[in-house]
């Protein structure tokens, strides 16, 4: 881009120019981790000179932050060291510390009154240019002259109409100005959630169930003030009670603590039963609540900001992080968690009424008709309105009865959430207006009215004042306050100077900024600057959201929960996760309605055209979707499963984006085709009886060897603990996939560079493959998990290529000459091998490798898992193991617990064509979830079904899909017999002690069907259980 130099431009005569502080600034020796662009340079350059009289106009602010969100994660923070502890401290111990109170008393724990609701607006900026009130213009002639809408203006940078829903709600959550006395903020100075909870512990207790579950009413929220804005607002709030109950559910499912009990199986007779019932309901509701208010904060940091700085557009995940620890350069540690109150200054910036969409418009046209009707919308006078609010406020019914939107609530008290969804999915099509002067709806006169005579009773400062507070330059005339040249005249005619400009029509009527990197709201200047210190304030002085923000307060599954990703999908998006979480029929994993829905579609298509990517994504506003059609009835299901012409392996269009070529035998269109390559891959595999032995040998001492190596001494040397889920059963699978079927050599933990996955890594990586291919995924994690299983997919087929013979980089590595060698003089063939020699394709043949890895792995540790969690209890059947029974006798055995807890619940199958099934109507394309549990114990096929007897019919058996597929069901069950032989030789095995020797299951659900989840070390829900720890005498 060539310099213009204009006549303001230094030059290289320009003494500021040469100066020592602008040469290093140049040359890059302050420490400035990046070169600025010159209109940057600039801006630096008018700091260096006066730092607290910034030209705004020239970006410095949008200059630096674009900077620094190209730098990777932590690698600035990282260059501060820590030196230093914060006095007096933060925090003290106890629940009235870890939780928030309702009305934000107790934030600084040295001052409990700091931000709290109820008190007086703080004052940021002392008036010091006298703005007599006898001589400021009426505040309506100021309206109708500066900011009533002459037309409207999209807004430049294509945000949509639900960025300022999301925005209202934001400052809804920390002003309310009371209607009695104008001075008093009736909510916290803390982005607390309070439209949602409410402002004090009265209101807070009318949206609490207090059952002993921590719920709040379905879809209920307390600030009655935003019936009064556009329906989407509300729309938001429902879905953070919604996700506030999941939170709830989640948090007593997992019992991280192990103190609370669902209250229906306390029994009524229990002592102190219903002070039992209040201090849990207490402290989950509150827990709950704190990670609710996570969310919150995390939305705010990710796609509102993300929006406010244009990020979006440059398809950039980073955010900033308020939350965390920083230290200044002398490492002294940046204040925080020090408390905040809200001031009349701030109070006057966040009026954003000139961005009301037309269709807004037009609803506020509606209310206002309706509200007071006969009236012109320029004849409400605030008089007006206090009294109809008061009318209104005084026949309020319960919130639990409240509607919006022209939404009734059902029987359950819940709205649809087809209509939820379609009042956001209008709202992401509906353009914002612009910022600026003269854009401000007609009908929204007198809410403007009222602003600015607040403050003028406020006492409020001149913009120039405020501006100076800020440390910008102070305007000098009108004209470079707003250039418009009418504009700049008309606002001289009523204000004479400058410096006489009031704040609030002085930041609405400012020249607005342009779209440019780092600007994305692109409000007025002034606005711009004030709003990125005032929300990282709002965060950065709250407690909660910093100094107590940890895994205890919250549990550790609360904070992997609600903290951000860059990692998600929409750079980063949180209001996706929540949308696909709490309307999880109404969004498409892929839509730019979930993932960007504070953007238009359209803008989105312009953006990642430029960006790359963009067939990723789904630009078509969204259908609702069929539910998940579930059966469970025995007949129902066998029947499904025998009618492979009717019903077909799911997911194929999924599979198909990370598995090319001939794809899974697994799952294919073609039933016959996968079941010949299953064939041939047994035929190959375990055809005859010496190498099913070898299969099963391997299991057993490798089973063995891990326990001797994993176990752990527990005091006294009379006993030995070992995690064998974590230990041996999800290692054992990995070893003999990994080294028997695909040849390859896993990586060592400690200074192995040759080799790519550790046993962890690799079965993480399968788990993720498995899921992605053949389980239903929560709608939010989709994109995400897929984007983690491209690379590890290619990363195993680039091993598997090269053990079959493609790369002479693999042959020529030590590794690989190691392997070669091995299996010359060893005889010892993998999987690939045997498969390479009996004339398979090479393509056939590394998917067929890696089809049996995923399906031989991680399903079978958790057969391994389920069943010894099964023995640990059946003392008898266990004995028979112990003793080493008759084969026959041991496999059924296997096969009864393989059906009263298999390791999957049940599979998926996909409708090819209109079908009717029992009574219930199936659509071609519908997805069918089958319940193989529920049907196993239909008593009609098996007598007496809670109880194990290993000489069943085995005809009557319905059984898993992947696992039993790959291996056949002959082979899974002398693996599992001959593994659990080897741990049942340990004597005296029994659970681990308390919570360490309990198989930890969560209910999750997941379009609508309700399946077992585990906890994985990550504290997210897997499909996959991680834990269990035994012990035996040494």
């Amino acid at each position: 881009m060539p310099l213009v130099i204009s006549p303001n431009t230094p030059t290289k005569n320009d003494p500021a120019e040469n100066s020592k502080p602008i040469k290093e600034l140049k040359d890059g020796d302050t420490g400035l981790p990046f070169n600025m662009e010159y209109s940057g340079f600039s801006a630096a350059l008018d700091f260096l000179k006066d730092p607290n009289a910034i030209d705004d106009r020239k970006m410095l602010l949008e200059a630096i932050l674009s900077k620094l969100s190209e730098f990777p994660k932590g690698s600035i923070e990282k260059r501060l060291e820590q030196n230093d502890l914060p006095h007096p401290p933060l925090t003290n111990v106890g629940d009235e510390y870890a939780w928030r109170s309702a009305d934000g008393y107790g934030n600084n724990v040295v001052n409990p009154a700091l931000g709290q609701a109820g008190n007086p607006y703080a004052r940021s900026v002392s008036q010091t240019n006298p703005l007599p009130r006898h001589q400021l213009p009426d505040p309506g002639l100021a309206f109708d002259t500066l900011l009533r809408r002459e037309k409207f203006t999209p807004h430049p940078a294509g945000l949509s109409s639900l960025m300022f829903s999301f925005a209202a709600l934001v400052i809804h959550s920390v002003f309310r100005t009371s209607h009695d006395n104008v001075n008093i903020n009736e909510t916290s100075s803390y982005v607390d959630l309070a439209p949602l909870y409410g402002v004090n512990q009265q209101k807070q207790n009318e949206v609490r169930v207090r059952d002993g579950r921590g719920l709040l009413h379905p879809d209920v929220f307390s600030e009655d003030r935003l019936l009064l804005l556009p329906p989407a607002v509300c729309v938001l709030l429902v879905l953070f009670n919604r996700n506030h109950n999941y939170i709830a559910q989640k948090l007593l499912e997992i019992n991280e603590r192990g103190t609370w009990q669902d209250p229906a199986t306390i029994p009524a007779n229990t002592p102190n039963r219903s002070d039992v019932i209040i201090q849990q309901e207490e402290e989950i509701f509150q827990i709950a609540r704190s990670i609710n208010c996570g969310w919150f904060g995390f939305v705010v940091f990710s796609d509102y900001f993300s929006s406010i700085l244009g990020l979006v557009r440059q398809g950039n995940s980073w955010s900033l992080d308020p939350f965390s620890e920083f230290r200044k350069e002398d490492h002294a540690i940046f204040e925080r968690g020090r408390g905040n109150v809200c001031s009349v200054e701030f109070n006057c910036l966040y009026r954003w009424h000139a961005t009301t969409s037309q269709a807004d418009e037009q609803w506020v046209e509606q209310l206002t008709s309706h509200t007071f009707p006969g009236m012109k919308s320029d004849e409400i006078s605030v008089s007006d309105f206090k009294n109809k609010l008061k009318e209104i406020q005084q026949g309020e019914t319960d919130c639990t009865t409240w509607t919006f939107g022209g939404m009734q609530r059902g029987s359950d008290g819940r709205f649809k959430n087809a209509d939820l969804a379609n009042i956001l999915k209008t709202q992401t099509e509906h353009p914002a207006a612009s910022f600026g002067a003269r854009g401000t709806p007609a009908n929204m006169r007198w809410m403007e009215v009222m602003g600015i005579e607040s403050a003028r009773r406020w006492g409020c400062c001149s913009l120039n004042d405020f501006r100076q507070f800020l440390g910008l330059r102070r305007y000098k005339t009108f004209l470079e306050w707003n250039p418009d040249k009418e504009i700049a005249d008309a606002a001289e005619k009523l204000y004479g100077e400058i410096d006489n400009l009031e704040l609030y029509t002085g930041l609405q009527a400012e020249a607005t900024k342009p779209v440019v990197k780092g600007a994305g709201l692109c409000p007025g200047y002034t606005i711009s600057r004030a709003i990125l210190a005032d929300a990282i304030a709002l965060i950065r002085g709250d407690r909660l959201f910093t100094a107590d923000f940890t895994p205890h307060n919250l549990t550790a599954w609360g904070i992997a929960d609600c903290v951000r990703s860059p990692d998600n999908p929409g750079f980063g998006s949180m209001l996706g996760r929540l949308f696909l979480r709490t309307l999880p029929d109404e969004f498409t994993d892929n839509s730019t309605y979930a993932w960007f829905p504070l953007m238009t579609p359209q803008a989105m298509d312009q953006v990642l055209t430029k960006l790359g990517g963009k067939e990723k994504y789904d630009f078509v506003r969204p259908q609702t979707a069929d539910r998940v059609r579930e059966f469970k009835e025995y007949g129902e299901v066998a029947g499904i499963l025998q009618n492979k012409d009717k019903f077909r392996y799911p997911f194929l269009s999924r599979i198909s984006t990370v598995i090319h070529g001939p794809g899974f035998f697994l799952a294919t269109n073609s039933p016959e085709r996968g079941d010949r390559e299953q064939r041939q891959i047994f035929k190959a595999l375990a055809e005859t009886p010496e190498q099913v032995e070898a299969i099963t040998n391997f299991f057993y001492e490798n089973t063995k060897a891990l326990i001797a190596k994993e176990s752990f001494k527990l005091v006294g040397g009379q006993k030995c603990g070992i995690d064998i889920v974590r230990d041996v059963f999800r290692v054992v699978p990995v070893q003999w996939v990994a080294t028997q079927v695909a040849g390859m050599t896993l990586k060592k933990p400690e200074n192995d560079t040759e080799n790519t996955f550790t046993e962890t890594e690799l079965f993480d990586a399968l788990g993720d493959i498995y899921s992605f291919c053949f389980l239903d995924i929560e709608g939010g994690q989709i994109l995400k998990t897929k984007g983690r299983v491209e690379k590890q997919i290619q990363q195993l087929m680039e091993h598997i290529e090269a053990n079959i013979g493609g790369s002479i980089l693999k042959r020529f590595s030590v590794n690989g000459v190691v392997g070669t060698l091995s299996r010359m003089f060893g005889n010892k063939q993998d999987l690939a091998d045997k498969l390479q020699q009996a004339g398979t394709p090479s393509a056939q043949n590394v998917n067929s490798v890696l089809a049996v890895m995923v399906g031989a792995s991680v399903e079978l540790a958790q057969a391994f898992t389920l069943m010894l969690n099964i023995l640990l209890e059946q003392t008898d059947v266990a004995q028979a193991f112990a003793n080493n029974d008759k084969t026959e006798i041991l496999e059924g055995y296997v096969t009864e617990m393989l059906r009263i807890d298999p390791p999957l619940q049940g599979i998926y199958r996909e409708a090819k064509a209109n079908e009717v099934v029992g009574t219930t109507s199936v659509n071609a394309g519908d997805l069918v979830y089958l319940d193989i549990t529920t049907a196993n114990f239909n008593e009609r096929a098996f007598a007496q079904p809670t109880k194990i007897d290993h000489s069943r019919p085995k005809e009557h058996y319905i059984r898993g899909d992947v696992l039993t597929r790959t291996l056949g069901t002959e082979l899974v069950s002398k693996i599992v017999i001959k593994t659990l032989q080897a741990v049942f030789e340990l004597k005296d095995l029994t659970r681990g002690p308390g919570q360490s020797g309990d198989l930890k299951r969560i209910i999750a659900e997941v379009d609508g069907i309700k399946l077992r989840r585990y906890l994985d070390k990550a504290q997210q829900l897997s499909p996959w259980a991680t834990s269990m720890v035994v012990t035996y005498k040494n």
